[in-house]
């Protein structure tokens, strides 16, 4: 995590397509911390007061048609450009009611330290600013998978406010949010890099410094899928599971479809080098034996 700090408001407005052709032009995806860069743009960009009207009075008036920036309760998508997005979060109190509040929290990820596969800046847009509480650790190219030991720097807790633009790096930062005393939004803009639906995130169990579990990306919904071919199959099934647990570029994936496919036609469905193929890295390795391991308890 790093930080810009402006002692005012900003003074220049800045667009949203001068924002994105800024970041075509000067960021390069292969370098998150580039983005602090844009640090003062964003800033700039978030002294629209009406940004956020504009997205909602797009949605009212095009509702017919399902044209809607917003693509959750909680994210408005502005636009986008390459590996470039931008987005305005919003970010309310919790309600009073204990079961709508613990909902909305895991919606939120309020009090769920948990990372990003993807590497953003952020800027107070209105309201007096989350707070975070932020670690940091090595990912590294190595396997990473719940259960997992992780070593992690403590980076001290930190308020968007509207002075601050924060960076929080892929598979680097590890945050969670405290609700504001205030509904209060914040404004992103995102560089997603060329394997984000591949790889995951994670939630965090700070105090025994583990991998809690997976966060519910597109690598984890696309993994959930596949558990439906335990229950209905037929041959095309089986033949589908085969190929993508020879093929396919996530290691998560491969690793699933194998176990799919042992489950309901036996283990002699996974030959010799069909396994090979599949556990071709060292994560497909780890999940593997992990799965095995879980199986034999």
């Amino acid at each position: 995590m790093r930080k810009q700090q402006f002692a005012c408001r900003p003074t220049r407005r800045v667009g949203v397509e001068e924002l994105l052709e800024t970041a075509r032009k000067q960021v390069d995806p292969r370098d998150p911390a580039a983005l602090l860069a844009l640090a003062e743009p964003l800033y700039g960009l978030a002294g629209d007061p009406a940004l956020l009207q504009r997205c909602i009075n797009h949605s009212l008036t095009h509702w017919r048609q399902g044209s809607s920036h917003f693509y959750s309760s909680q994210s408005c998508h502005l636009a986008s450009s390459g590996p470039f997005a931008i987005r305005i979060n919003l970010w309310p109190l919790l309600p009073v009611d204990p079961r709508r509040r613990a909902i909305l929290a895991d919606v939120l990820s309020y009090y769920d330290y948990h990372d990003h596969n993807f590497s953003f800046i952020t800027a107070n847009y209105f309201g007096p600013g989350y707070e975070t509480e932020i670690y940091s650790y090595q990912r590294g190219t190595g396997a990473i998978y719940p259960g997992q030991r992780v070593d992690l720097d403590y980076r001290g807790r930190h308020t968007l406010d509207a002075n601050t633009v924060l960076l929080y790096e892929q598979y680097r930062d590890i945050h969670m949010q405290l609700p504001p005393a205030r509904l209060s939004a914040s404004l992103n803009l995102m560089m997603t890099p060329p394997d984000a639906g591949l790889t995951d995130q994670f939630y965090f169990d700070i105090a025994r410094g583990r991998v809690r579990d997976y966060v519910a990306s597109s690598s984890h919904k696309r993994v959930n899928a596949l558990g439906f071919a335990r229950h209905i199959y037929d041959a095309q099934t089986l033949a589908l599971l085969q190929e993508i647990l020879e093929t396919h570029p996530c290691s998560r994936t491969r690793v699933e479809a194998a176990r799919v496919l042992v489950d309901v036609a036996g283990a002699s469905a996974l030959s010799p080098a069909s396994a090979t193929r599949m556990l071709r890295d060292p994560l497909a390795l780890a999940l593997w034996s992990q799965a095995a391991d879980g199986a034999g308890q």
